[in-house]
């Protein structure tokens, strides 16, 4: 379940309907969503980001994967619903390809975003669509068409009809990479007749940590099956060798001398606040070289004691906002350099704007800090990791509630730095201009923490190898349930 259909199915359901059966309160679930999509179906087709893949949330199967039914049937379908979450559990689809071949797999999407990156990444042997809306007519067709054992579905995710309609198949389900954050516990908790008996639809439940799974037993119920196999994203941080981190360095014309923000998955005003705090970095950095160059002191002193050139990197979370950082960019009185045109720096006055999709976490092999968007303006923050597998030290704001726990781990490390304002920021980052030696050790304690912590889709594949009940070939399942 998203949040766009949250607060009026919560109102329903705060309702009084007598005793109440799950099954009557999942019949007002369903009237409720079919009533929000009729309302929302104009802004939807007005709008091309949410217009994207609507056939197929409605049910309707495309020629291309229903003339290859038979070939897709009995496989694993994985569901994530946009990048994050794609990301995420790309590891574990990569290792059920490997370690299992023959079973079809096939990927769902909610978002644009989403969608266009799973093509890129797993495509090859993997079918993609979209997930469909929760309603029977639609989950129903694409259930028919697949007949998948099993249904993966990625951290947050909650649909009550969709796992209704799972468990009256005998599909198998597993949440993976499970998180629950405190704000979502609040609204699960306080309608946990429903909520918690969808939980307890999922045949399995693989949470991030036991934070999590306390909250899933909260709602569910001590006897829900769930289990701590650990965070998925630990695990899919890989990192580009140095041929293609000097390759990067080369297009964006940076040297590792220089002092590098890259600021990923930014939303509005962040990037502002960003761009306040690079004005004052290069403020000092002029200063510093003017000094350094009207002083008698040689030139071996003064490459050892003057600032580096700073350079800023800024990646907008999402695409329908690259040109509005462009213009900001500009309209702050600096240049900006766009990944999809090939540009590079050039001058001191040059902002890098990283304009394309999946490209942010190899970016970060080029920072000396690293800032996390959707943390100063209240969004709740994104991946906090890929930072730190590079060893880059990261700075945030305050807002971290959609992933607490990794955010607690590395507080409690000291190894991330959290800002209040946009006047803090730009004080932090030029603590860090001044003196990168903090930094590192900061990068460093997160890139051990994260070496120790690793394991969560070795540990998340074991599971669902036990919960189908065997590591069987497609043609083995097919004989015995075909």
């Amino acid at each position: 379940m998203n949040k766009a259909h949250a607060k009026d199915i919560h109102r329903i359901l705060s309702l009084p309907i007598g005793t109440g059966t799950f099954i009557e309160v999942i019949v007002v679930y369903y009237l409720v969503l079919a009533l929000v999509l009729v309302i929302a179906g104009p802004f939807l087709l007005l709008q091309k980001k949410a217009r994207a893949g609507l056939s197929q949330k409605f049910g309707n199967i495309p020629s291309t994967i229903a003339l290859d039914a038979d070939k897709l049937k009995f496989g694993i379908w994985i569901h994530a619903v946009s990048v994050g979450e794609f990301n995420a559990v790309k590891p574990l689809i990569e290792r059920i390809h490997e370690e299992i071949p023959e079973l079809p797999i096939v990927v769902s999407t909610t978002t644009l975003t989403g969608q266009t990156l799973a093509q890129e990444r797993v495509g090859r042997f993997a079918r993609v669509f979209y997930f469909p809306f929760d309603l029977p007519f639609a989950t129903g067709r694409w259930l028919d068409a697949l007949k998948p054992q099993m249904v993966v579905i990625a951290e947050t995710e909650l649909w009550p009809g969709f796992l209704t309609q799972c468990r009256q198949r005998g599909i198998k389900t597993l949440l993976a990479n499970g998180r629950m954050s405190p704000k979502s516990f609040k609204s699960y908790n306080r309608f946990r007749f429903f909520f918690g008996t969808a939980l307890r639809k999922y045949t399995q439940i693989a949470a991030q940590s036991e934070s999590e799974a306390k909250r899933y037993r909260a709602v569910a119920g001590p006897n829900i099956p769930v289990v701590v196999t650990g965070n998925m994203k630990l695990d899919g941080l890989r990192t580009e060798g140095d041929t293609i981190v000097g390759h990067l360095r080369e297009r964006v014309n940076v040297s590792e001398k220089d002092f590098v923000i890259v600021a990923g998955s930014t939303h509005d005003g962040e990037e502002t606040a960003l761009l306040a705090a690079y004005r004052q970095l290069l403020e000092n950095y002029a200063s510093g070289r003017n000094e350094q160059s009207s002083s008698l002191e040689t030139r071996e002193t003064e490459s050892r004691t003057a600032l580096p050139r700073p350079r800023l990197i800024i990646a907008p979370r999402h695409p329908e906002r690259f040109e509005k950082v462009v213009e900001l960019v500009a309209a702050n009185g600096f240049q900006p350099k766009r990944f999809s045109k090939d540009e590079k720096f050039v001058d001191d006055k040059d902002v890098y704007v990283l304009d394309g999709l999946g490209q942010l976490a190899r970016y970060y092999s080029l920072a000396t800090v690293g800032f996390v968007g959707g943390t100063i303006k209240n969004v709740g923050g994104h991946n906090l990791l890929e930072p730190y597998a590079y060893s880059v030290p990261t700075i945030c704001g305050p807002h971290v509630h959609k992933t607490r726990d990794i955010a607690n781990a590395l507080m409690d490390l000291e190894c991330l730095v959290m800002v209040h304002t946009p006047q803090e920021l730009t004080a932090k980052l030029c603590e860090f201009h001044r003196d990168q030696e903090p930094a590192r050790i900061l990068g460093k304690k997160g890139l051990d923490w994260i070496n120790q912590n690793q394991g969560a889709v070795d540990r998340t594949m074991k599971l669902i190898v036990e919960t189908l009940g065997t590591q069987q070939s497609r043609s083995e399942f097919v004989a015995k349930h075909g």
